[in-house]
């Protein structure tokens, strides 16, 4: 695989496929789509060879933040890189600032009944069980919208997050560990004019508009970056016939400028570029017992993950095991997941996501197609009804997924307590 870690020049437009008008405001989200990376990727190899490069990336991992940490202040010397993702969104914190280190994370609701409501007499999709339900005592929390390092995503996955983020003192290992997305970067908020080009004139009075950028921080921006792994399609007939294996491809992105443009905007981004496989820097997830991480795919009514690791082992899953889903990407399918899952042979028992976002699957002068898409940092928990195995495949046929890079997950078996 290739590995790009990507610095803008300048402020960056990511749109979430959110429709807007002229005199609204158009907001950029951060971290930005997979495909919108993949893009600007592959028009590179576009633009020097002349070619339809619409199938030629296979897989991209990410965008995820890499943060640099330099062994002293002030000495460029390198230093410790750390990769986080997003928290997952059963990691909830005090919403009052007079409790900083109050942490929980939501566990479905179990066989308790709660005297303000029962989750069957509520709007609940039939689909889901139950609710995640805080109910230790009265304190009034809100989700811990925040980037995790690997060693804390551990953490998560073996159950002592929690326990980690209260008790932990350690103002350094904190900072070392969690990143607020106000620490990375900064709105720029500027007005939009939509101008007739061919005219050269400003196209109507009522066509301004407010964007909203996001703009990466003078001070520390030079600590993090933007980085995706990508692996191309070499069985791409238009690869094929330009005569481009690996060795041409990496060198087409070795040539100077090492600059492509990206989000809506078209802006420049620098990127640096290196050799690595996407799960030799996530093999610390990947040595917990009964963890997977992959595309997941839900298809005649079986579930599968799409993967290049070298490693292919099946996960077997028995009647009545549970598993967590935790989405590293945001997800697109073409049904609700849950009922999804039903038809693959698994209970939804609940499902937390911080919002919704909107994503554009196609796009022309004439029509838009927009789609719900469930967030990164989502976490869905599921009850197998009969015996299954969740197959690894390689990943040559994720071209039938609209949007390349979503779908993203890292699956744990969690352990059977008798």
């Amino acid at each position: 695989m290739l590995k790009f870690e990507f610095k803008p020049f300048d402020v960056l437009f990511f749109g979430s496929g959110k429709p807007f008008n002229r005199g609204d405001d158009a907001n950029s989200i951060f971290p930005p789509f997979p495909h919108t990376f993949a893009g600007a990727i592959s028009n590179r190899l576009a633009t020097f060879c002349k070619i339809d490069s619409s199938r030629a990336i296979k897989s991209i991992y990410g965008p995820f933040i890499k943060k640099h940490v330099p062994i002293k202040k002030d000495v460029l010397i390198p230093g410790e890189e750390i990769l986080f993702f997003p928290s997952p969104s059963n990691i909830y914190t005090a919403r009052k600032e007079d409790n900083p280190n109050f942490f929980c994370a939501l566990r479905p609701l179990e066989n308790e009944q709660l005297k303000l409501f029962s989750p069957q007499n509520t709007n609940k999709p039939g689909a889901i069980s139950t609710f995640c339900v805080y109910t230790k005592d009265e304190t009034e929390i809100e989700p811990f919208t925040r980037l995790i390092s690997i060693k804390y995503l551990k953490y998560w996955l073996d159950g002592s997050i929690e326990n980690i983020l209260s008790e932990n003192n350690n103002k350094i290992e904190t900072k070392k560990n969690i990143i607020k997305l106000d620490e990375i970067c900064q709105n720029d908020e500027r007005i939009g004019i939509k101008i007739n080009y061919e005219q050269g004139t400003v196209e109507k009075e009522s066509n301004v508009y407010r964007v909203s950028f996001k703009k990466l921080k003078i001070e520390p921006a030079e600590e993090f970056s933007l980085v995706v792994w990508v692996e191309f399609n070499l069985e791409d007939e238009n690869l094929k016939n330009a005569n481009l294996g690996y060795e041409e491809i990496k060198a087409i992105f070795e040539k100077e400028p090492h600059v492509l443009k990206v989000g809506g905007e078209s802006k420049s981004v620098f990127y640096k570029l290196n050799e690595s496989s996407f799960f030799e820097e996530i093999k610390e997830l990947l040595e917990i017992e009964n963890t997977f991480v992959g595309f997941l795919k839900c298809e005649d009514n079986s579930l599968s993950i799409f993967t290049n690791k070298d490693e292919k082992t099946e996960m077997k899953i028995e009647k009545g095991d549970k598993i967590q889903i935790l989405f590293l990407t945001q997800g697109v399918f073409n049904d609700f997941l849950p009922n999804l899952l039903k038809l693959c042979g698994f209970k939804t028992k609940s499902m937390v996501m911080n919002g919704c976002l909107n994503v554009t699957l196609y796009s022309s002068k004439s029509k838009r197609l927009f789609a719900k898409a469930i967030p990164a940092g989502t976490v869905v928990w599921a009850e197998a009804e009969k015996d299954i195995e969740i197959l690894p495949e390689n990943s040559h046929t994720l071209f039938q997924n609209d949007l390349i890079g979503s779908n993203l997950v890292l699956i744990r078996k969690e352990k059977n307590v008798k």
